[in-house]
């Protein structure tokens, strides 16, 4: 048995034999190049669009918790005393873009403030408005400040000229519109 075993490995491989273990060593390195193209760099942009998104919906929220607590709404008031006297508009804008100048890749589009006003008697809501309301009946409503932000977030490695066409994520930035709400801390400023 040993001698036939020795005697099979020991006889060389011609010219039109191949061996099989070298097949899948030289394959190897084209196999891995197409996995990480086909599955390694859209998993990376996935994870970019992500975490980009998250920037966009929290610079939304922070702006309209900083815009809820000013005084007044689209006008400083007019007692020049107040620490806080930027007025909510002025404030929610000035967060948002703050907020994702700190990070890349995201593009801002839109940033929108406005006045929502929810009857607490029969939950009708109306708004949002932008522009400051008429009146404020502060027995039996609830006012809050709503920030609009419309973005986009761009993929980290952007393939061009796609056999597709534009895929958002892949070959041109995902669009994101997003709202965040808060209660208006001084309802007879949203008349300013």
């Amino acid at each position: 048995m040993q001698d036939t075993f020795n005697l099979i490995w020991s006889q060389p491989i011609t010219a039109g034999e191949r061996s099989k273990r070298g097949s899948a060593l030289a394959e190897s390195p084209i196999v891995l190049l197409a996995m990480l193209i086909f599955l390694a760099f859209p998993m990376v942009n996935l994870g970019a669009i992500g975490y980009r998104t998250y920037f966009i919906i929290a610079s939304t929220k922070e702006a309209a918790h900083k815009a809820s607590r000013a005084l007044t709404y689209a006008q400083p008031a007019q007692d020049n005393t107040f620490a806080n006297n930027v007025p909510a508009v002025k404030v929610a804008e000035e967060t948002v873009r703050r907020y994702l100048n700190a990070f890349n890749g995201v593009r801002i589009n839109k940033i929108r403030t406005g006045i929502v006003v929810i009857n607490n008697v029969t939950g009708q809501k109306s708004g949002p408005f932008y522009q400051p309301v008429s009146s404020v009946d502060v027995q039996n409503t609830v006012s809050y400040i709503e920030v609009h932000v419309e973005g986009e977030a761009v993929p980290m490695i952007t393939y061009l000229g796609g056999l597709l066409g534009p895929i958002p994520g892949i070959t041109s930035p995902v669009k994101i519109s997003t709202n965040a709400r808060e209660v208006f801390e001084n309802p007879k400023g949203l008349m300013m």
